[in-house]
């Protein structure tokens, strides 16, 4: 069952559906209608049996005289009537023919409450019994017909269930087969056309025929998905390159460093320089590495690692601190104002990165004897940290790419400015984690302003 198609399980499933409410209606038909004709026989007896009640209570002084015809009055057949007198045991006053298979209990007959209309049923009879007083005795008038009618209406009611039950099932299982099959037709022809779409051309799209039906939604959603797998392909093939030429690039510098040492015999001097350039470029490796692996990690992985309360004031003032002998090597004066003590839930070391990485860009991309401003302040809604420069600047087109992985302006594409490119990546990833914005304001040869910005 479990490896057929679902056309066929749908035909399987709708077979034994079919089959179960056509035994159920058939069933409950047929109890239905002998039901209603046994309510109904009771009926006609019960008003036949209080007839003869009455009559025999209007003549009782002739017991034994008394012709009941009521066969021929209410034109019913068969009819068995008889007066029986109840003692230690039966005494059967009067009768018509009545049949010999239909048994008495003494105790059952005794037992009739007066005035009451019972009724027996014994084999193929229905026996109606009421029990009256006379002349100081106890009788039971007993009116008794079978149920060849009823049977003979039921039989016949049974054979054309037999017959017409297994057409009907036959034709609904022809109706749900066709019903599948033209549902299951647009599937078939989408699983056709999605068999052609594979990782190598995710240009192509599923035909949607705007019917808004549930076909052409789920067309529509597998479109979406693949837009968002085309999209993330790019992404990574982008990547994948951009991270093997970053990666190659110091190892070549490196291999070449050591090919060029092991010429000729050299001096210590001359190893010792070309070991600190194989080192500073391992360096820059370790440091791609480390930033790859920080943003390949998911945000609740780094949240989950700490959570605490951080003051904004205190991480920018440690930032600014630790800043200050790379701008003074870069003759930049660094400026920082805090305004108020700024408090949210957070983490200290990664905040801290996020500021240095936006001092470090300021420092680097600044011209010499310029001043770097860094800021703390609130406004009504949100907590800002400020950064701002009066150097180079980037421009309007590098503004919409400067948050990309392994993007460079043009202006710094070069080794001197130690990045990996990936600093801004890395900043955006931790102030999204904190929920909070990034914003950034830039012009060419003017200079550039970072905000961050946490909801109060």
């Amino acid at each position: 069952m479990t490896n057929l198609s679902i056309k066929k399980k749908l035909l399987i499933y709708n077979i034994i559906i079919q089959t179960i409410i056509l035994l159920l209606f058939s069933f409950s038909l047929y109890k239905t209608l002998e039901s209603s004709s046994k309510d109904k026989l009771e009926s006609t007896l019960k008003v036949i049996v209080l007839d003869v009640v009455d009559d025999i209570v209007e003549h009782k002084d002739k017991l034994t005289k008394r012709v009941f015809n009521e066969e021929k009055e209410y034109k019913f057949k068969p009819l068995y009537i008889r007066l029986l007198k109840i003692d230690d045991t039966y005494e059967v006053i009067n009768s018509t023919i009545f049949p010999n298979d239909i048994k008495e209990n003494i105790n059952e007959l005794k037992n009739i409450n007066k005035n009451n209309i019972v009724f027996n049923y014994q084999k193929d009879y229905i026996i109606s019994q009421m029990k009256l007083f006379l002349n100081n005795q106890n009788y039971v008038v007993e009116v008794a017909t079978n149920f060849d009618t009823i049977n003979s209406t039921l039989e016949n009611i049974l054979y054309i269930l037999f017959f017409i039950v297994p057409i009907i099932l036959i034709i609904s299982i022809i109706a749900g087969y066709f019903l599948i099959y033209k549902s299951f037709v647009p599937i078939e022809l989408m699983l056709n056309n999605l068999k052609n779409i594979n990782a190598s051309d995710l240009s192509k799209r599923l035909e949607s025929k705007n019917m808004n039906d549930e076909i052409d939604l789920l067309a529509n959603e597998i479109n979406n998905l693949l837009q968002r797998l085309q999209l993330s392909f790019e992404k990574i093939s982008q990547f994948s390159s951009d991270a093997s030429h970053e990666l190659k690039t110091p190892l070549t510098i490196i291999r070449g460093e050591i090919e060029i040492a092991l010429r000729k015999d050299r001096t210590t001097k001359e190893y010792k320089e070309s070991f600190e350039n194989c080192l500073d470029e391992i360096l820059v490796i370790q440091q791609t590495i480390d930033d790859l692996l920080f943003l390949a990690k998911e945000e609740y992985e780094v949240l989950e690692e700490t959570k605490e309360d951080v003051y904004l004031d205190e991480v920018t003032n440690e930032a600014y601190k630790e800043m200050l002998s790379f701008a003074k090597l870069r003759d930049i004066k660094l400026l920082c104002k805090i305004d108020e003590p700024i408090q949210i839930k957070g983490h200290h070391k990664l905040l801290k990165i996020a500021i240095k990485n936006i001092i470090k860009n300021a420092i680097t991309f600044s011209h010499k004897n310029e001043d770097v401003y860094i800021k703390n302040y609130s406004d009504d809604a949100y907590y800002i940290i400020s950064i701002e420069d009066k150097g180079i600047g980037i421009s309007k087109e590098d503004q919409k790419k400067i948050f990309e992985k392994f993007f460079r302006t043009d202006k710094s594409r070069n080794k001197e400015s130690g990045g990996t490119g990936l600093g801004m990546s890395i900043v955006k990833k931790i102030v999204k984690i904190h929920k909070g914005e990034i914003e950034l304001k830039s012009q060419e040869n003017k200079g550039t302003c970072v905000y961050f910005k946490f909801l109060k």
